[in-house]
């Protein structure tokens, strides 16, 4: 079985409108209302390609029975602990191909529901192989929640995937999850300067892979970079237009931990990921894929050892 953690989820709101401006008032011609947050994405798109997964973390007030509500409709199993706090909103509006994004900073956490989740956590690794860990931590959790969060579920002998960005990420990796999965922007900021070629991006996933079984950065339409074992993996998938990209990185999270989780090999890993977050973009629904389409992409995304010295 696999888990995943969302400490922060969301209702996610989606509004497409016409000609989107600042300081204007608009009327939408599409709207949609869902329940979301980073790991929120990777459990739908595992429970759309019928992966054995639980979701949990914190959830409170009228958005958090929102998201109850959505995951149940969807068949969903979760066991998330109730907080005092109002779970968050975030807000999406797409004009054409350009998306603006607002993103709640979630309810503040109290010292004890901290402690009761990590409780409840580690009841919930014990019945797990994989922990996948996605997104922002709310007010009042530390940014060394995810690092102790990977310590217990490793405890519990779950191999751990930690998709997040900043300080935490950071932390986390100092945890020795087996895979972190950032894009080009948060490796960018662990490196600590700008990752212009191939070279500078392996070069950046070989100080984390000092620490990390397997590193991913994911660059959107570009495809994947990766090092395993000191191996390094350049990834593509098909060329397709896009419907609407959000979600992808945590799609592709969603497959690589169901191939590690039923113990592919690396390679076919790394396809499937690719081919879910590829899947992922040709949807409207954000962290929604085709289990169909899915082994269709699959068959074409290209996996190749890179001839790139990054030493």
């Amino acid at each position: 079985m696999i888990l995943t953690v969302t400490m922060n989820p969301s209702v996610d709101m989606r509004f497409m409108v016409d000609e989107f401006a600042r300081g204007g008032v608009f009327r939408s011609r599409e709207d949609q209302q869902t329940a979301g947050g980073k790991g929120l994405n990777v459990t739908r798109v595992l429970s759309l390609l019928g992966v054995p997964v639980t979701a949990t973390g914190l959830l409170g007030g009228s958005n958090g029975r929102f998201i109850r509500q959505q995951l149940d409709g969807a068949g969903v199993r979760h066991s998330f602990l109730e907080i005092a706090g109002n779970s968050r909103c975030c807000i999406a509006v797409l004009d054409g191909q350009c998306q603006t994004e607002v993103l709640g900073m979630g309810p503040s956490v109290s010292e004890a529901e901290e402690q009761a989740f990590f409780s409840s956590f580690a009841q919930l690794a014990a019945t797990a192989t994989v922990v996948t860990m996605s997104g922002s931590l709310p007010p009042g959790l530390a940014a060394d929640t995810y690092r102790r969060l990977v310590v217990l579920a490793k405890d519990q002998g779950c191999r751990v995937l930690l998709d997040t960005s900043g300080q935490p990420l950071l932390e986390g990796i100092g945890a020795n999850p087996c895979l972190v999965k950032p894009n080009r922007e948060e490796l960018e900021w662990l490196a600590g300067k700008p990752l212009e070629t191939e070279q500078d991006l392996l070069a950046a996933l070989a100080e984390i892979s000092e620490k990390v079984s397997i590193a991913v950065v994911s660059l959107g339409a570009a495809g994947a970079l990766a090092l395993a074992n000191g191996v390094s993996y350049r990834i593509r998938g098909p060329l397709m237009d896009a419907v609407n990209p959000v979600g992808s990185g945590d799609a592709m999270l969603a497959g690589m931990a169901r191939g590690l989780a039923e113990q592919w090999e690396l390679e076919k890993v790394f396809a499937y990921g690719a081919a879910c977050g590829a899947a992922n973009a040709l949807e409207k629904m954000t962290g929604y894929v085709d289990p169909v389409q899915v082994e269709a992409i699959a068959a074409d995304v290209s996996v190749e050892k890179a001839e790139i010295s990054y030493r």
